[in-house]
């Protein structure tokens, strides 16, 4: 699943931070230069212009005991005011040697930060940390510029109730009447679950469905039917305890009855695929993966369900290359763009569906493969693509000229199976995410897209943060226009999956 193991040490809850605390010395440090210590800060000592929307990073010279990291062990505040709450990680693939505080409340702008280091470290070889064990920075004024105003952390609640049922790779669908279906992902490791769930804003509540799905489902797809019906098809289940296989069944959901029921299945076994309604009703689904033992397949082939009939066939053509993770967008125009789901290059293509053909579009230059890329439409119908590589670039896709471009304002941190939300015309929300690159690390931070400029659009970084990590979760927008976070994979790595939820109102 393309998931590695993070350690999470603590959480960083310090009442006062007292103005020049633990500074300057290594606790007794003796004359000879300290064996441990801070080799790099980031953000640097005495760095300006910092982004309030900072994670402070500690480089160490030797690994880390885990036994000595507390939850002060890291500490980040105004001098001679509180401390925001945070998350000390040890950095998987980093021996050790690097601790990562991510603050759960965002910094504030145009302020004087200190970061202090707990003198009780040791080195797992014994050492007492030594040498400098404060690092002060200044934050850079708040407001996006040139007219941007950046959303508060405010913006962003948690729901008064949590989901039943903890869960990643699931899938998040917007019912006729308002409501939010909520089904299959993985609830620990490899196990996946049948539940169902709806999300109501009256309250705030989420209710298990009645009945179970037909099939236990993880990495299928979900597609909304014009008679109000859920489709969902493939994903992944345990076959047993540990063993995943490709699945290709079918059910639907009825939300009148509140019952799943079974139809054809499709015509290839098939995970991480797309599911497209089209205009005429049927569903175009297309790529994926199959598993094949222990190997994972990427597939071109791609198929039409027959809500009418309840059944799947396939289509008369194929994808030009194979997709997984990858997006489908309807372009309103009887046109729909593929992009995302390769690991060597972007292979954008277009699908018409007056005749089921593909074509290829030119990807944007200098642009890589993008393995859960977040994909989502303006009001005027141009498109963004956001993330899934490592560089954290933007994409943007005016259909008018059927070209990709490069924005050249990448995201604050490279973001995978991130998620991006329209929450006005020309604006999009990028929410959390993996940072492949940097030691796996779920990204709790968000981003502001703005539509517009040379380039198509510029990102801001914001203050708007989750308590805890967000990456293989759901955001839906909703009618009222909020946008409704939840699950995920769990930001530590561990079991179970996430169930909290958040309401991000615009």
């Amino acid at each position: 699943m393309r998931t590695s193991t993070i350690r999470t040490v603590g959480l960083l809850a310090i009442a006062t931070l007292l103005a020049r605390c633990g500074g300057g010395g290594g606790g007794g440090a003796a004359p000879t230069a300290p064996v441990f210590y801070v080799a790099n800060c980031q953000p640097a000592d005495g760095a300006n212009d910092v982004d309030p929307g900072v994670d402070i990073v500690l480089t160490l010279s030797e690994a880390v005991d885990p036994m000595t990291i507390r939850p002060d062990s890291v500490r980040v505040g105004v001098l001679g005011e509180g401390s925001p709450l945070g998350l000390v990680q040890i950095v998987p693939g980093s021996g050790d040697t690097v601790l990562r505080l991510a603050p759960i409340d965002p910094l504030s702008g145009s302020k004087q930060y200190a970061i202090l280091v707990a003198a009780a470290l040791r080195s797992a070889t014994g050492h007492p940390i030594g040498g400098s064990l404060q690092f002060v920075f200044r934050t850079r004024a708040t407001g996006g510029g040139g007219g941007v105003i950046l959303p508060p952390a405010s913006k962003l609640q948690g729901t008064i109730q949590r989901m039943r049922q903890g869960r990643r790779s699931h899938t998040a669908t917007l019912l006729n009447d308002g409501r939010v279906l909520f089904c299959g992902g993985y609830v620990a490791a490899t196990t996946v679950t049948d539940k169902g769930e709806t999300f109501s804003t009256a309250g705030e509540t989420f209710t298990l469905t009645t009945n179970r799905m037909v099939s236990p489902r993880a990495g299928h797809a979900a597609v909304r039917l014009q008679d109000g019906r859920v489709l969902l098809c493939g994903g992944y289940y345990e076959a047993a305890q540990g063993t995943l296989v490709s699945s290709a069944t079918a059910e639907v959901y009825n939300p009148s009855s509140d019952t799943f029921t079974s139809v054809g299945s499709m015509t290839s076994q098939r995970g991480d695929h797309a599911a497209t309604l089209l205009a005429d009703g049927r569903v175009l689904v297309t790529g994926g993966s199959r598993l094949i033992g222990s190997n994972i397949l990427d597939l071109s082939t791609v198929e039409i369900f027959n809500p009418t009939m309840g059944t799947f066939s396939a289509a008369p053509h194929d994808l030009l290359h194979t997709h997984a993770t990858h997006a489908v967008v309807n372009l309103g125009d009887g046109r729909f763009l593929v992009v995302g789901g390769s690991d060597s290059d972007l292979r954008p293509e277009i699908y018409l569906a007056i005749d089921g053909t593909f074509s290829a579009i030119t990807p944007a230059a200098s642009d890589t493969g993008r393995f859960g890329a977040a994909v989502a439409t303006y009001l005027d119908g141009q498109v963004a693509v956001v993330g899934g590589e490592a560089q954290g670039q933007v994409l943007n896709f005016v259909p008018a000229t059927t070209t990709l471009s490069n924005s050249g304002s990448p995201t604050s941190m490279p973001r995978a199976y991130a998620t991006v939300s329209r929450i006005a015309p020309g604006q999009m929300l990028v929410a959390g995410g993996i940072d492949y690159i940097d030691g796996n690390y779920v990204q709790p931070s968000c981003d502001l897209i703005v539509e517009g400029g040379l380039s198509g659009s510029t990102t801001y970084a914001t203050a708007v943060r989750f308590p805890t990590g967000m990456a293989m979760h759901t955001a839906t927008v909703l009618p009222d226009g909020r946008v409704l976070f939840a699950g995920g994979v769990n930001s530590i790595y561990g079991d179970p999956e996430f169930d909290g939820a958040y309401l991000y109102t615009p």
